[in-house]
């Protein structure tokens, strides 16, 4: 592979982007996964459960080796786990974003 670019060789954009990706896999947590909400009914005649409502939780899932691993999230750490989820995605559109300047950045070169 080529030696690494410099910062002269990069648009403002990319830098800037670039410079986003750093603080958020530097300073915030991210999680790979999606965030699934599921309800079930506990078996309990006299709950509330029995006229429909069930009892939610949030489960985490995501594919590792081919298979597909979940967990469920406790109450306490929803809104962490949210976080971190969402930091994830944030980080991989930059990635993407970055990828694609990279991308006409080649093209250009081989033209």
């Amino acid at each position: 592979m080529a030696a690494p670019l410099s910062r002269a060789e990069l648009s403002a954009a990319e830098r800037s982007l670039r410079s986003h990706i750093a603080q958020l896999a530097s300073g915030e947590r991210f999680l790979r996964g999606t965030l699934s909400e599921r309800s079930s009914k506990c078996g309990k005649p006299n709950c509330h459960c029995v006229n429909g409502e069930g009892h939610k939780s949030l489960y985490l899932v995501q594919s590792h080796a081919g298979k597909v691993r979940q967990i469920c999230v406790p109450k306490p750490l929803q809104n962490p786990v949210r976080q971190a989820v969402a930091e994830y995605q944030k980080m991989r559109q930059l990635i993407d974003e970055v990828s694609e300047l990279q991308w006409k950045r080649f093209l250009k070169r081989k033209a």
